[in-house]
């Protein structure tokens, strides 16, 4: 259904038009001029009488009528929040739910919501109802028992409700006692009341591992740290993640942002208005975590590791597409690799030009993970102590006072063209020649320079393939020798270079020229 607006015009009144075309204007309102002091109509052009105004209908008060003013105050708002999408409409369902089970959703998925016409007094959409969700499965929630802001996630593949075991294995107190141990904590798992194959999963609100951007030196080595270390734990106890990509690694922010932030519209304040103000977390502590077990697997110690997947979200692991089995404890390296790779040391993976500018020393660890055969490629204990010794080597004071630095992105020439790019990898293909082409290039400029400041005459210039002698196939003189022109010009052999082909050209003119004249002087 289209919405199609039909326009109402007037019909024109020509005695309201002058003689330039111009539309007259009609009085004025009596809240701004009475009818006596009405400006004149636009007299027309010099020497004219001017036109009389065209009289309109008077109201009751004798005034021409007034126009229509919006009123704002006692209207609705123009913009209406966006109504509940499919998704969020299932959490609206189970709204009562989960708050008897001690969880309270925001005021947008209450089932008698009413949203907020003017938003927080600012402006019209800005209010804290109006943000809708992005990811269909997390939402927030408040646990009413202490008012602890929690994540709640929905869980509506059984194939994936495994998650709910790992992360609460590792959430026992022995393991939890283990600083290296970097899991998600887990909070409570509840099934739900509508669909039996739903279940829901009860954790902390996270955010991104590098929102906000990482600062310092220090604080990237200390991330690399306790990644290294979590994934050696992990694998220690016989779980492979396997889908270990920079959307599963998150950190508590708490310390950073002590005021909070809103579950969707993560650079605001929980009024989802006010902007957060991050510190800095050179001297708070901040502790990373592994979320997303839904494609994890649970080799007992007794078993060999190798399975058939077609793995997570990352697509540049090379054993995903060899269809034999493969290793996921050397998958999770891998995947880790290219989490730094990506996202701390390469900005672009076509340019391969660095992202940061004191991060070379993670370009060692990087190609020790990157191995493309697994059964080469070292486990996660192997990685961490070629971590510690690298990390060993920098210098912990200049580390703890460099600030990282942005490299900005290489501009390519503006000279530069299709032409040249392809000559360009036509030379660094067969690099045998480039020296020599590069020469002759030189030699002909130099010629060109010469001839035009009329020091020399061009000198013939001899193939690369030619002997001394001659060479093969040089039975003609024009490969030896130079030919002059009766204008004084000297050129060499047609493969002599682009300065032979322009001193062709203009010779060429030349003759032309004079050919006209001749022509020209025996028509007269």
């Amino acid at each position: 259904m289209s919405l199609a607006i039909r326009t109402v015009l007037r019909p024109v009144v020509w005695s309201d038009v002058d003689s330039r075309g111009h539309t007259l204007r009609r009085p004025r309102s009596p809240s701004c001029d009475p009818p006596s002091s009405a400006p004149p109509a636009n007299p027309g052009a010099p020497g004219q009488q001017p036109q009389q105004q065209q009289q309109y209908p008077p109201d009751a008060t004798g005034y021409p009528p007034r126009k229509k003013l919006k009123q704002y105050g006692s209207t609705s708002a123009l913009y209406y929040p966006p109504a509940l999408s499919p998704s969020e409409k299932l959490w609206r369902d189970r709204y009562t739910y989960l708050l008897q089970r001690g969880y309270q959703l925001r005021p947008r998925y209450s089932p008698n919501w009413t949203p907020t016409a003017f938003g927080n007094g600012r402006h019209h959409h800005s209010g804290e109802d109006h943000i809708m969700q992005i990811l269909p499965q997390v939402l927030d929630g408040i646990r009413r028992e202490d008012g602890l802001v929690v994540c709640i996630k929905m869980i509506q593949d059984t194939r994936k409700a495994k998650q709910i075991q790992i992360t609460e294995y590792f959430s026992t107190r022995r393991l939890t006692a283990d600083s290296r141990n970097h899991v998600v904590p887990f909070y409570d798992a509840f099934m739900d009341n509508f669909s039996p194959h739903i279940q829901f999963m009860v954790m902390p609100v996270l955010r991104r591992f590098d929102d906000p951007e990482f600062r310092l030196v220090v604080d990237v080595v200390d991330f690399v740290s306790q990644v290294l270390e979590g994934l050696t734990f992990l694998h220690e106890n016989n779980v492979a993640h396997h889908n270990l990509t920079a959307e599963h690694i998150m950190m508590d922010a708490k310390t950073l942002i002590p005021t909070g932030w809103h579950f969707v519209s993560h650079f605001c304040e929980p009024d989802g208005m006010t902007r957060i103000a991050p510190l800095d977390r050179r001297h708070l502590p901040v502790r990373y975590y592994f979320v997303g077990f839904g494609n994890c697997y649970h080799i007992p110690p007794d078993q060999k590791p190798l399975v058939m997947d077609i793995g997570g979200s990352d697509d540049d692991v090379p054993e995903l597409f060899k269809g034999r089995p493969y290793d996921p404890y050397k998958l999770d390296v891998y995947t880790l690799g290219n989490v730094f790779l990506r996202e701390l040391y390469q900005a672009c993976p076509s340019l391969r030009f660095p992202k940061y500018t004191s991060l070379d020393f993670l370009d060692e660890l990087i190609k020790y993970m990157r191995i493309p055969e697994f059964e080469k490629r070292p486990g996660a204990d192997k990685v961490l102590r070629r971590w510690y010794r690298i990390r060993d080597m920098l210098n912990e004071e200049e580390i703890e006072e460099k600030v990282l630095c942005r490299r900005e992105r290489p501009r390519e020439r503006k000279g530069s063209s299709r032409h040249s790019q392809g000559r360009e990898r036509d030379e660094r293909r067969s690099g045998d020649g480039r020296d020599g082409r590069r020469e002759e290039r030189r030699e002909g400029h130099r010629d060109e320079r010469r001839e035009r400041d009329g020091d020399v005459r061009r000198e013939p210039r001899r193939d690369a393939t030619d002997s001394p002698t001659g060479g093969a196939g040089s039975g003609s003189a024009s490969s030896s020798t130079s030919t002059s022109t009766s204008d004084g010009t000297s050129w060499g052999s047609p493969g002599g270079g682009r300065s032979n082909k322009r001193d062709i050209t203009s010779i060429l003119n030349r003759v032309r020229l004079n050919s006209i004249l001749s022509l020209w002087v025996v028509l007269c």
